[in-house]
């Protein structure tokens, strides 16, 4: 279970927010301190007894939670008994419910930096107990962060063409070395002849089943300055990167275009299922997946 550390600050009460298997948490003993400094868990304790907000958390739970224990081993059967004996009269703690029910909306962290850790929706909704004003202004910290994260793991889709820039250098020198001297010195009228889209095209097709051409006309929403590769499934671009690579050597050696397309399937066919198991390139497309859901 990885976990990431960061934190917001709300009218000069800084805030505690972890990050663990792409789901945040934040301190609401944090978020209490606004409310209570002296005595932070006061209104965490207060909170979590009020029935409609154990109600929401209990929801919560069985939304989110597939481990979920609605009752314990103590014998409380039914949710509303369990509210009456086992937390409300029993001065429920975020502990208690934990261990009653194998709960997942909140987290406990012991010490002297420690703190009763919640969802952000429970903690969200905890930060509006405390008052409206304050509760905008988390929201906002929070979308801060956010923003921030974004920042800091960059733009997936900028990502995915940075995959493939390096390898296509080579690709465009090495077919430029195959290109009659007219055709570099003198474009016009020669430049129609120029290979590069042709050769992108081959690449294309062998690896996403399609040209750039073939998938704008497929996708006129989007936009102009990004292309299929932009959107393609990291797999698909690191092989894309190791073709580009092949078939820059395979000009060198003066190979045809023929020769050169069933090399290039054939190695295809090689590295997709070797790649697929591949750790690395899964975690790859995690960090893509997780900036773009951010």
């Amino acid at each position: 279970m990885s976990a990431t550390k960061a934190e917001i600050t709300v009218f000069d009460t800084k805030v505690r927010v972890i990050r663990i298997d792409d789901t945040d948490y934040f301190c609401i003993t944090d978020l209490s301190r606004y409310k209570n400094p002296a005595r932070p868990d006061a209104p965490v304790s207060s909170w979590i007894n009020a029935k409609p907000n154990l109600e929401l958390i209990y929801q919560w739970e069985l939304l989110h939670n597939t481990d979920f224990k609605p009752t314990s081993q103590g014998g409380f059967k039914g949710y509303e008994r369990y509210l009456s004996e086992a937390f409300m009269k029993d001065s429920g703690s975020p502990t208690k419910w934990i261990n009653y029910t194998n709960s997942k909306s909140f987290i406990v962290k012991r010490g002297r930096y420690g703190g009763t850790y919640a969802h952000s929706t429970i903690a969200l909704q905890f930060a509006n107990s405390i008052n409206a004003k304050f509760h905008l202004y988390v929201l906002e910290e929070y979308q801060k962060l956010k923003t921030q994260q974004t920042l800091q793991l960059g733009d997936p889709l900028d990502i995915k063409r940075h995959l493939t820039a390096g390898n296509y250098s080579l690709l465009v020198s090495a077919l430029f070395s195959q290109v009659d001297e007219r055709l570099l010195a003198q474009p016009q009228p020669y430049k129609g002849r120029l290979p590069l889209a042709s050769e992108a095209d081959m690449l294309n097709q062998i690896v996403f089943g399609t040209t750039a051409k073939q998938w704008r006309l497929l996708n006129p929403n989007k936009p102009a300055v990004k292309n299929m590769r932009d959107y393609a499934k990291v797999l698909d671009l690191v092989i894309l990167n190791n073709l580009q690579f092949l078939d820059a050597m395979l000009l060198q050696w003066d190979c045809t275009k023929e020769e050169r397309e069933r090399i290039l399937k054939e190695a295809y066919e090689f590295q997709y299922p070797i790649l697929k198991r591949s750790k690395t390139i899964k975690y790859m497309q995690e960090l893509a997946d997780r900036a773009q859901n951010i």
